[in-house]
């Protein structure tokens, strides 16, 4: 990929949709540049505040994209969300073929980095329709959940079903936040929850709740080259479980000792670091090295 100076300058930031995804766009069009798009793929609690909802939460979302560019990522950084109103019973492995769709849009394929759910979703996508993906990474994310992030979410989904949503959004303010910034998101979560209509965020959630917990992709094999990043406190995964599923995949393994789902978050430069080189290594294949 070539380096592109221009990321030195402040960024184009962007809201859209595409095939009836939100997303947030840093650094300029896909079909203005002629390195590969970046593709961000959020996680279980992205139907309780989806990427362009606010103009504040965009910001959020966006300092993820600004400093991926900043570092070294060359091309544009989309931030996705799922479309709104999936229908029942919708699957890990049916929001990878949604995203597909989305990923359709561009005229090259995508790196796709998958966090936590997003990684299942990423995952199903990379496998089934692998033209659209150049490479991918699982972000804190494993084959299936560890038996003690099911416990996790199974508690979430009760805490759903009696609408007690300021728990949801504080127990995730703690999963991927440490310290003054955990207490910070915490603190905000108390005046939000009293100005926000959920009704259809918690369809949405419960119906990703329900495709967490079946979610298991043991078997299936991206014909991608694939990175697995996860930390040895994850609060959904093992650090076993992310080792098993590298090694199910046959793509390297880096590990975050003494991190869990904060690494994206709290420890920005540990986990951006592994996922650049990954991303800037030469895409041909083995044979065309050997030539």
């Amino acid at each position: 990929m070539s380096r592109d100076h221009s990321t030195r300058r402040p960024p184009t930031v962007r809201l859209g949709e595409r095939a009836g995804h939100p997303f947030v766009r840093v650094g300029p069009p896909a079909d203005r540049t002629d390195d590969p798009p970046l593709v961000v793929v959020t996680g279980l609690n992205d139907p309780l505040l989806r990427v362009t909802d606010s103009l504040w939460f965009a910001g959020v979302v966006a300092s993820l994209g600004v400093r991926l560019r900043r570092r070294g990522y060359p091309g544009p950084v989309y931030l996705t969300s799922r479309p709104v109103g999936l229908p029942e019973d919708h699957t890990t492995r049916a929001m990878g073929r949604d995203l597909a769709q989305f990923l359709a849009g561009f005229d090259r394929p995508a790196d796709l980095l998958g966090v936590s759910m997003g990684g299942f979703v990423a995952h199903h996508c990379a496998t089934d329709a692998p033209e659209r993906v150049r490479r991918l990474v699982l972000g804190l994310a494993g084959a299936r959940l560890s038996e003690h992030g099911r416990h996790t979410v199974e508690r979430w989904r009760e805490w759903a079903a009696r609408g007690e949503w300021g728990r949801i959004y504080r127990a995730g303010c703690d999963a991927v936040a440490v310290g003054p910034l955990r207490r910070a998101m915490r603190a905000a979560t108390y005046p939000y929850e009293r100005l926000v209509d959920y009704p259809p965020a918690g369809v949405d959630f419960a119906l990703s709740v329900d495709a967490c917990l079946a979610h298991d992709a043991r078997e299936r094999v991206p014909p991608v080259p694939t990175l697995v990043v996860g930390g040895t406190t994850d609060p959904f995964f093992t650090a076993d479980a992310f080792e098993r599923t590298a090694a199910s995949l046959d793509a390297p393994f880096v590990r975050l000792d003494g991190v869990g789902h904060e690494a994206v978050v709290c420890t920005g430069e540990r986990f951006d670091s592994p996922v650049l080189e990954f991303l800037s290594r030469d895409e041909r294949g083995p044979a065309e090295r050997q030539s």
